[in-house]
């Protein structure tokens, strides 16, 4: 049995589900930390809660009300929720972080920094890594590429066949960098969109 941090940004919430439901069929214990920027972007709250065994909700523009007793509320971005309530993390075994490119460096900042008292030396801690598609075709056009770095040696790899990666070694300003290759496309994409309705 082990115990899992997960931590959601925004829409990443929902990826969380089933590896929250997962995990608990196992044995485990889940504390899930959900970040939102807004109080109606939250979504599927039944879904989130069953998901785990604890929820710590983060909102910056205003406190989430708890439905059940073991939950949490919390004002502010969900790095601050985590140094909150850092005394729920001295037994976490695994985190797994879905979100933002920048969300995901915030937690990985925090893990190293200001969480890093609270927290095991021995945990794993994996994000799930962006890419502007699933194309299917895992590892031809190198647009979903993702830097690593490991004791100062460079290594790739595709997130189209391995989207979740280790925190410590991932290069998340290249993955911002990256992210960003496709910004015109989903500019023009949204404006066809609107255009067709």
């Amino acid at each position: 049995m082990k115990n899992i941090m997960l931590v959601g940004g925004g829409v990443g919430n929902a990826v969380l589900f089933s590896i929250g439901k997962a995990a608990l069929a196992k044995g485990n214990k889940v504390l899930y930390f959900t970040g939102y920027k807004k109080l109606n972007d939250l979504f599927k709250r039944t879904l989130i809660e069953s998901a785990c065994n604890v929820v710590v909700w983060a909102c910056e523009e205003g406190l989430i009300e708890t439905a059940r007793m073991q939950d949490y509320a919390f004002q502010g971005n969900i790095v601050d929720a985590m140094v909150y309530y850092r005394q729920q993390l001295d037994s976490i075994d695994k985190i797994i972080v879905i979100g933002s490119d920048k969300m995901m460096k915030a937690v990985n900042e925090a893990r190293k920094t200001v969480l890093r008292p609270y927290l095991q030396s021995n945990h794993e801690a994996i994000s799930s890594i962006n890419s502007p598609m699933q194309c299917m075709m895992k590892g031809i056009c190198a647009r979903c590429i993702q830097r690593h770095v490991i004791m100062g040696k460079e290594s790739f790899t595709y997130s189209c066949s391995n989207q979740d990666q280790d925190m410590k070694s991932t290069d998340f300003d290249f993955l911002s960098v990256r992210l960003k290759q496709n910004s015109l496309q989903e500019k023009l994409t949204a404006k066809w969109i609107l255009h067709s309705v």
